[in-house]
């Protein structure tokens, strides 16, 4: 675990084949690594300011590693889901869905690709399409979803559909939550705030 000596001896060798793309990813990787290092010790430290800082560079240094990737390897499925999911993290909702759009071609990733549309369509308040996206991934999954996912998609359908003014169907989607798992996330909260409305 050595990732500075590692990121050296990757350098090395990328100098002999500067064509290789994978040799980069190496590199970068080893960088990526000592980022999460550096977060674990920033949580440990309990100095919020600092890895709210250390997230924040990291974040944006798997950006610039993904992007290079991408560009490199365009019609790579996983490194466009991924591009995607540290966008949507950093709060680029349009390019994160630009990348998603891409990554739901791949069978692998389309559940979790239009998942996270419906979250960032949900982030844009534009609750029929987030809603729409969810109902795609339910139905990519093909009734064979594991349970957090399949709890987690119907609870955002139920925000999305209560934030549209659907209430009715939110509370449909709430109580199927509510069947398998009373105490998920705020859900009994939320079906008390809309069956009292």
């Amino acid at each position: 675990k050595d990732y500075k000596t590692a990121k050296e001896w990757f350098l090395k060798a990328s100098q002999l084949a500067p064509q290789d793309s994978v040799l980069r990813d190496k590199m970068e990787d080893c960088d990526l690594r000592l980022w999460d290092l550096a977060v674990e010790a920033a949580e440990k430290s309990g100095d919020a300011e600092k890895l709210k800082e250390v997230r924040i560079t990291r974040l944006k240094a798997f950006i610039a590693s993904f992007l290079r990737r991408v560009a490199d390897r365009p019609t790579d499925m996983a490194l466009r889901f991924e591009l995607g999911k540290a966008y949507y993290n950093a709060g680029q909702v349009d390019k994160a869905m630009g990348e998603f759009q891409q990554s739901a071609k791949d069978p692998k990733r389309k559940v979790l690709s239009h998942y996270y549309l419906g979250l960032a369509f949900g982030r844009k308040k534009m609750y029929d399409l987030a809603d729409g996206q969810f109902t795609k991934s339910e139905d990519a999954g093909g009734g064979v979803l594991q349970q957090s996912l399949q709890l987690d998609i119907w609870y955002q359908r139920a925000r999305v559909l209560a934030e549209s003014g659907k209430k009715a169907k939110a509370i449909e989607f709430g109580s199927k939550i509510m069947e398998v798992d009373i105490g998920y996330k705020d859900i009994s909260g939320l079906m008390e705030g809309w069956t009292a409305e």
